[in-house]
């Protein structure tokens, strides 16, 4: 966006409010429409950014370019990015903030258009970048550093995307419970945070120094707290569980590039020292008879292992299907019909299908999961991963979460927004909707699904003339993935908010007299079904 060199003044603010674009060409419009959003910034003047929203409405009503539509979100965001500013929301702890999640939609938008790739460089990585930030800052770190990375794919040296990637890399950090990984993920953070002030760092601001010396901040805050030589002497990323077979290296692999081990260091790249699910529940405190099977562990071990079993289950279940080259034998002898549209019937094909519901459903009894944890008292049967954060059958947020010190679980509260719900209808992923169409297909009705290659031959849109959903094998694959993550952050944000709850007991109370008892390893020769 432009910058001013000199601010106008109020009576100037309100006159370039009052002008129409109407008579503008679209690259006028659209230049217009910038420097009223910065202008509406600068001076924190609210008529201005809501101006700018109703001029990109009527802009949109164009025959406009893909590049301008996507361009368009991002404009639409930054007005968010204004309102929110004007607002403070910002400064807010308030979990819930209407401007927050305008702003995420948008980006979301314009990063999934189909226009985004033809946008320059920067604009990408400006776009990505201010996404990751948002994200980070209603506690989606996690998810925030993939889309930090997407963005140092374009630019490599994009330097508020690696600075930011550093602070959000910290905040991770300082969740995590292993000693070990915490260093690493911190000495990560620290190289990132020195690395935005190097010769060859790309700015996109006239003055980086700001950014520059609260990047550096940082970084002293962690070379203060961490022994950075030592950590980085001890990290040995390229050793681990490579696995014994070639299947189960391709496995292993193909995890890693996805992102998909319950392990924090999988997030800052695909080394073999990620390859383990050791995500665990932190220590929980009970009160002495609390529960008439006490000398048992508490319900929810046995639950988050339950879930964590469904997790690497359908995480191999979809490797499976995307990866099988071959006929299986029960597939054999199974009459079928060729509806002559290319349909892909296969135990594979279901395989994906049946790791798509599952992670799906993970996101629900996590929800259940913070029923139970939090005390809220939810009817089980009617709870939902959307839901579970309300009052009973309104859109309200439930008064116990509205300023609750826990920075994981807003995160959670924020990943669950991700989601449409057919009462709930306000998202943030452009792709919410469509995640709920397939899913709900599956459950329920008729997900068509063709060979990806036969797609645009065969499928016009999303619908069967309403006969159920009709999708490409190559998109219901990426979608699957995509609910994976989604299913992958939720177990990391739950343990981490619980731990910040326990940590909370312990404060309140320092010196009560407390009891422990040992929790242990499942030998995995149990998970072998013995014949009889």
């Amino acid at each position: 966006m432009k910058a001013m060199t000199t601010e106008p003044s109020f009576e100037q603010l309100n006159k370039r409010c009052e002008r129409s674009i109407a008579k503008m060409s679209d690259a006028q419009a659209i230049v217009h429409i910038g420097e009223l959003i910065d202008d509406a910034l600068d001076a924190s003047f609210e008529r201005g950014a809501k101006r700018a929203l109703y001029l990109l409405g009527d802009l949109s009503n164009r025959e406009l370019t893909n590049t301008d539509r996507a361009l368009i979100e991002y404009f639409r965001a930054n007005a968010w990015a204004a309102l929110s500013h004007i607002a403070n929301v910002r400064r807010s702890w308030s979990w819930e903030a209407p401007e927050r999640q305008a702003e995420l939609l948008a980006l979301s938008r314009a990063s999934n258009h189909p226009g985004f790739a033809g946008l320059d460089k920067v604009r990408r990585c400006q776009i990505l970048t201010n996404h990751a930030n948002l994200l980070h800052e209603v506690g989606r770190s996690i998810d925030a550093i993939a889309i930090w990375d997407a963005a140092l794919k374009i630019i490599p040296s994009f330097a508020m995307a690696i600075g930011n990637r550093g602070s959000g890399l910290k905040s991770y950090a300082g969740m995590v419970v292993d000693s070990r990984e915490r260093a690493i993920l911190a000495l990560h953070a620290f190289d990132g945070l020195r690395s935005t002030a190097v010769e060859g760092a790309v700015y996109d601001s006239a003055d980086p120094q700001p950014a520059i010396a609260h990047f550096a901040n940082l970084a002293t805050e962690l070379a203060a707290a961490v022994n950075i030589d030592a950590v980085r002497a001890m990290q040995d990323l390229d050793r681990g569980d490579e696995g014994r077979s070639k299947t189960e290296r391709a496995y292993r692999r193909w995890c890693l590039k996805h992102r998909l081990f319950l392990c924090p260091l999988n997030d800052i790249g695909p080394h073999l020292a990620a390859a383990t699910d050791d995500l665990m529940l932190p220590a929980l405190t009970e009160k002495f008879g609390e529960r008439p099977d006490g000398h048992l562990p508490p319900p929810i071990v046995g639950f988050f292992s339950q879930m964590k079993q469904e997790y690497a289950s359908a995480r191999f279940m979809l490797f499976e299907g995307m990866s099988s080259t071959r006929v299986h034998f029960s597939d054999r002898g199974v009459a079928l019909t060729d509806t002559l549209d290319y349909p892909l019937y296969s135990l594979a094909s279901e395989r994906v299908r049946t790791a798509f519901r599952t992670a799906y459903s993970l996101l629900d009894k996590i929800a259940f999961l913070v029923d139970r944890y939090w005390g809220l008292g939810k009817v089980p049967d009617r709870i939902s991963f959307k839901n579970v954060w309300m009052v009973e059958n309104k859109a309200r947020l439930l008064p116990q979460f509205e300023k609750l010190d826990n920075l994981p679980l807003r995160g959670l509260f924020w990943l669950s927004k991700e989601l449409f719900d057919d009462q709930l209808k306000q998202t943030t992923a452009a792709d919410a909707r469509e995640l709920h169409g397939i899913r709900n297909a599956l459950e329920h009705t008729y997900l068509r699904v063709s060979e990806g290659w036969a797609k645009p031959f065969v499928i016009n849109g999303t619908s069967n003339n309403g006969f159920g959903i009709a999708i490409g094998s190559d998109e219901l694959e990426a979608k699957a993935v995509r609910v994976m993550q989604m299913a992958r952050s939720a177990l990391f944000y739950i343990s981490f908010a619980i731990g910040v709850e326990e940590r909370k007991k312990q404060l309140a109370k320092p010196g009560r007299l407390a009891g422990s008892m040992p929790l242990y390893g499942l030998d995995h020769r149990r998970k072998r079904r013995d014949s009889f």
